[in-house]
């Protein structure tokens, strides 16, 4: 073998090695697998808490059963929409008392259950509250559920990529929850049903089953916000819990084109007050608010008012919410006072903890994937799938 024919056989040794490795390593799912479950565990979601009335239609045959025996109450090919309520304490349909204060709504045809307008999958449990009102508790399989919270938490015309990392995210944290005994609702995670569910997205939670973040073996709250305004938070001082590395906040100069990456508005002092006294009546005559103990994020954790009868200190996510989110969009602001107004200079749109999906969104149009996006939010986490 002559001297070219050997670099030229060299040349193609390299080339073929490498183009194994990349079959080997670059295609290969990047997640273990490790079975928590045989298949997607059922997620329980409160979509109604204490209501007056409940409007109930099946677009199927459907059962009624009663929650303590199982009797079955009503039947029929389909339920034209109805009224729910309770009366004495026992449920009531279409105004004829049912006998108990619990029933388990059982469609034939998954999807075909309509609360309130909005289809469901799964079953419906109508109960009696704790407080004398209706509740209405949704029951499915967390994938069916991450379905119905994906394009309610981002544009369902967003990238892929962007659309896997949520999707993941999502099934992180509602499993997270359920493992804490927690009943999932709308104070939680957006969700609508199957109102936003498209074949696309129905694409991305298949790709992405039973796939989750895991920080040392365990779930964990993977929060997640519309945009950071260039730096995520610790949950720490925005949930006050301690902060495992994935939450403790990162760097991202992903989100500078989302709309709310910087946020201007002015209050009256006025407003400011009648919002606050729903919840702190004595707080009259505010002259002052002044924002406490900034995070990496530039998120306040406290807010400073001084006020008529002295000062009072809450928590900036109590006090955000107190005014109106859709006034202050996140608690990273600074406060000038205008004498009878306050003005807000603020970064962001939500907690500012986890993911920021704005960033999320360019870190797809720039060619990351889905692994790479969650990598660089929540430092720390592998990634398993846990049931097949």
């Amino acid at each position: 073998m002559n001297f070219h024919s050997s670099k030229l056989f060299i040349l193609n040794s390299v080339f073929c090695i490498l183009f194994l490795f990349c079959l080997s390593s670059c295609g290969r799912p990047a997640y273990r697998s490790e079975a928590w479950w045989p298949e997607p565990p059922e997620a329980e979601v409160t979509l109604l808490e204490e209501a007056n009335t409940v409007h109930l239609a099946v677009r199927s045959p459907y059962k009624i059963l009663d929650l303590k025996n199982g009797t079955d109450l009503r039947e029929g090919p389909f339920l034209a929409s109805t009224n729910v309520t309770l009366d004495q304490g026992q449920l009531t349909l279409g105004g004829v008392g049912l006998g108990t204060d619990g029933v388990r709504v059982v469609p034939n045809v998954d999807g075909s259950l309509e609360l309130e307008g909005t289809s469901y999958r799964g079953e419906i449990y109508l109960v009696k509250g704790p407080k004398g009102g209706l509740r209405a508790v949704e029951k499915l399989d967390v994938e069916s559920y991450v379905l119905g919270v994906l394009g309610s938490e981002m544009p369902n015309h967003w990238e892929p990529e962007a659309l896997k990392a949520q999707a993941v995210a999502v099934r992180t944290f509602a499993l997270y929850l359920k493992n804490n005994g927690v009943n999932i609702s709308s104070l939680h995670l957006a969700y609508k049903g199957t109102k936003k569910e498209t074949p696309d997205l129905k694409r991305i939670v298949i790709q992405t089953r039973g796939v989750v973040m895991l920080y040392k073996g365990s779930l964990f709250p993977a929060y997640f916000h519309s945009t950071c305004g260039g730096h995520t938070e610790d949950a720490n001082l925005v949930f006050g819990k301690d902060a495992i590395p994935p939450l403790r906040g990162v760097k991202c100069d992903y989100c500078k084109d989302s709309r709310y990456y910087q946020w201007r508005r002015e209050i009256s002092k006025q407003e400011l007050e009648k919002n606050l006294r729903k919840a702190y009546p004595s707080l009259k005559d505010i002259w002052e608010v002044k924002p406490l103990d900034r995070g990496p994020g530039n998120h306040v954790s406290k807010v400073e008012i001084r006020y008529a009868a002295g000062t009072y200190r809450m928590n900036a996510n109590e006090f955000r919410l107190l005014v109106g989110p859709n006034h202050l969009l996140s608690t990273a602001f600074e406060i000038a006072d205008r004498g009878k107004t306050v003005k807000f200079y603020g970064n962001g749109w939500g907690h500012g903890v986890g993911l920021c999906q704005y960033g999320a969104g360019t870190m797809a149009k720039d060619g990351f994937t889905w692994q790479q996006i969650l990598n660089k939010y929540y430092p720390s986490v592998e990634f398993v799938k846990i049931y097949k």
